[in-house]
């Protein structure tokens, strides 16, 4: 046999890179050496001849080939000059770099509650080395893009919409991208500065308004991707009806107007006055409200022809990219199986026109809802129930959770110590398994009472015949139904005629004889020779058969 072919791979195979793979056969032919092909992988090939020892050759094919993910696998053939031949195969476990993700603009300084823009970006090989691309904060809306860049170059760029508040100054922002076999990260410290109140002229309209007093607050916080109502109200002492609100942006463009074509198409069925107009009231509802909608917003108002303008009536929105966390009354350190709990959750809110739903981890008998006025335009909402402790002693979880309007989450967990299961279990027990067990034990009574009835009355019937040398003289049998008869019908008056049944063996056992002979019931008498009834007669007799 043809000896196999050896295979090593000389330099480390890296997708994007050149690697060399050699195989090489010892042989005795140095006139007729062997042919050496490789298979699998495209490339150049270098031959040496080596002598190894006297009279042993080595011939090695050593191949050059620039990497690639698709390539798997090798295969060498060696044949010799008399025909014979042989194979061997190598497994490529071919490596896929990437190069370390990079913030392609740090944040710098930022206002809160203001949206920006921020990538990172990293490139690699192998299409199936795709990275995920995480942040360190979370409910921010986050778009990934992957993209080739060449035959074995991919990159994946994650766009964050961060939005940030004074909370978060001097923090890191990190992005980190993991891949198969590893990971690389990249940051940057925050610097968040707080939103001041503008400075100058409201309005850049060459109309002239009469100037009204209002009272919008000059900030007002939104949940992203949620609904808010910005608080808004005005003094006006004339008679004459205000006949339209108009809220606009400070930059251009109307954010609300009673004729739906005049607003921005972004803002279109979006936005609405919850208040009256004749009562003074122009709070503004912004649905579905966008990352980058921090305004300011600005009100007036028109009387016909009048224009009306409003000291204080712009907002500026400081988005939030996660709900508040729910505050939950405090609870016992630890509760009795089987007893009754009342416990609150309450959240704030700015979105009043859709307040926030509650849920909780364990069943409730009963749910009160109740909402508060913090401040203008900040309510909170509590849920406030009533819940029976289950059994299972040791630690447990008591969670409730805040569903903000469009499925916004924001939960709040509170730890309990359960005791007294087992007695809880017996007290709830013991009025089901009294009756349970009464019911039991009259049943049984009645069934061993059938049974009991049901046996002794079988046991009045017939009995099978003795055998032949076991048969009773005559008067042992009148005697034993003397015996047999019934304490009750020794005292009955009735006068039926009574069939006594006798049944006896004829000829050697073989056969059956059944007599029967009819008498009156006897009662006793003072008469001391009481007549006998008389012996059966042959047409009394019937034979059964064959035994």
């Amino acid at each position: 046999h043809a000896p196999e072919p050896q295979m090593s791979i000389i330099d480390v195979p890296r997708v994007g890179d050149q690697s060399r793979i050699a195989c090489k056969v010892q042989h005795r032919c140095f006139s007729a050496p062997p042919v050496l092909s490789l298979r699998g992988i495209p490339g150049t090939d270098r031959i040496i001849d080596s002598l190894v020892s006297d009279g042993i050759w080595e011939r090695t094919t050593e191949r050059t080939w620039k990497v690639e993910e698709s390539h798997n696998q090798v295969e060498c053939t060696v044949r010799y000059s008399g025909g014979q031949s042989a194979k061997s195969e190598l497994l490529l476990h071919v490596e896929c770099p990437y190069e370390d993700i990079k913030m392609v603009e740090p944040p710098g300084e930022m206002t809160e509650g203001v949206a920006k823009s921020i990538i990172c970006s990293v490139s690699y090989k192998c299409k199936t080395n795709t990275p995920t691309i995480e942040w360190n904060y979370s409910d921010m809306q986050n778009l990934v893009k992957h993209q080739k860049i060449s035959s074995s170059t991919y990159t994946t760029e994650s766009n964050l919409t961060f939005i940030g508040s004074l909370g978060d100054n001097g923090k890191p922002l990190t992005c980190i991208a993991q891949f198969v076999a590893g990971g690389t990260s990249d940051s940057s410290v925050l610097q968040i500065k707080k939103y001041e109140e503008p400075v100058g002229e409201e309005l850049n309209e060459k109309d002239t308004f009469r100037v009204l007093p209002a009272d919008v607050p000059f900030k007002f916080s939104a949940l992203t991707r949620s609904c808010v109502v910005i608080p808004c109200s005005f003094q006006d002492n004339e008679d004459e009806l205000m006949t339209r609100g108009i809220w606009y942006k400070k930059t251009g463009g109307l954010v609300y107007h009673n004729a739906r074509t005049s607003v921005l198409d972004h803002f279109k069925d979006r936005t609405r006055i919850m208040g009256n107009l004749n009562e003074g009231d122009c709070s503004l509802e912004v649905d579905d409200i966008k990352p980058f909608e921090n305004g300011p917003f600005c009100f007036y108002a028109e009387k016909g022809l009048k224009k009306y303008r409003f000291n204080n009536s712009c907002v500026f929105i400081a988005m939030k990219a996660s709900p508040d966390k729910p505050v939950m009354s405090s609870v016992p350190a630890e509760v009795n199986a089987g007893s009754s709990v009342t416990v609150s959750c309450s959240v704030s809110h700015t979105c009043s026109s859709h307040p926030p739903e509650f849920s909780w981890s364990v069943p409730f008998i009963n749910n009160e809802l109740s909402d508060t006025l913090l401040s203008r335009g900040v309510w909170k909402r509590t849920s406030t129930i009533t819940f029976v402790v289950a059994g299972g002693d040791g630690l447990k979880n008591l969670t409730c959770t805040a569903i903000f309007w469009r499925e916004k989450k924001q939960d709040s967990t509170v730890t309990l110590i359960v005791q007294g299961t087992l007695k809880h279990q017996m007290e709830k027990s013991v009025p089901v398994v009294i009756p349970v067990l009464l019911l039991v034990v009259i049943l049984l009574a009645v069934v061993f009472g059938i049974f009991f009835w049901r046996k002794r009355k079988n046991t009045d019937g017939l009995r099978p015949p003795p055998r032949p040398e076991k048969r009773r003289t005559e008067e042992d049998r009148v005697g034993w139904q003397n015996a047999r008869k019934s304490f009750w019908n020794r005292f009955s008056r009735r006068q039926n005629n009574l069939a006594d049944l006798s049944v006896s063996y004829l000829n050697n056992t073989e056969m059956v004889a059944c007599n029967k002979h009819f008498t009156k019931q006897s009662f006793p008498s003072p008469k001391r020779n009481q007549r006998r009834p008389a012996p059966p007669t042959p047409e009394d007799s019937y034979v059964y058969g064959n035994i």
